[in-house]
């Protein structure tokens, strides 16, 4: 399931180009050769260039199965592949093992299940609306880890844009 929903979502588009990682063709070398050549090519213009990175904490943890569906249905994929994701993201619970603990199971109503080989996809699907367009720059992620490249006159004008792509990002 996880093959046939990583060619749907290239297929579809679900994928931000600028995604590295877990995607097969696309590993942490292709990142950082992108992010290297944005860095080396942009001065030559004569331009300022820096860098923001960021790391989503407990992304995988905070993936909304409604939304992520809803992201699907957007994109045309066939609805036994919706389906699919929803049954495969619902019904779940777990318990929390430690010394006086309570044997009872809590429902999960968030989150892809850790060690699932489809979590990372359905996650990397998730955040594929974060990437945002910078005009002289790039929005380049792999996996869970963001990493923001602009280019301006300045570096204070570089700080501002940033923020403000920062503040857009944490919305």
């Amino acid at each position: 399931m996880n093959s046939r929903l990583s060619c749907v979502a290239r297929a579809t588009g679900l994928l931000n180009p600028h995604q590295c990682g877990f995607l097969a063709g696309l590993s942490a070398s292709d990142a950082v050769t992108t992010l290297t050549h944005e860095v080396k090519s942009l001065p030559m213009a004569g331009r300022k260039v820096s860098t923001l990175f960021l790391d989503i904490k407990g992304g995988f943890d905070n993936v909304n199965p409604s939304t992520l569906c809803g992201m699907l249905r957007a994109k045309g994929v066939n609805p036994y592949l919706v389906s699919w994701t929803r049954s495969f993201l619902s019904g779940r619970s777990c318990r929390l093992r430690y010394q006086g603990s309570p044997k009872v199971f809590a429902p999960v109503a968030v989150g892809t299940p850790q060690g699932s080989p489809v979590s990372p996809l359905f996650f990397v699907i998730y955040v594929s609306r974060q990437h945002c367009e910078i005009p002289r720059g790039l929005s380049l992620s792999y996996v869970d880890d963001f990493g923001l490249t602009v280019s301006s006159a300045s570096y204070r004008r570089n700080i501002q844009i940033l923020q403000k792509q920062y503040a857009k990002l944490k919305a």
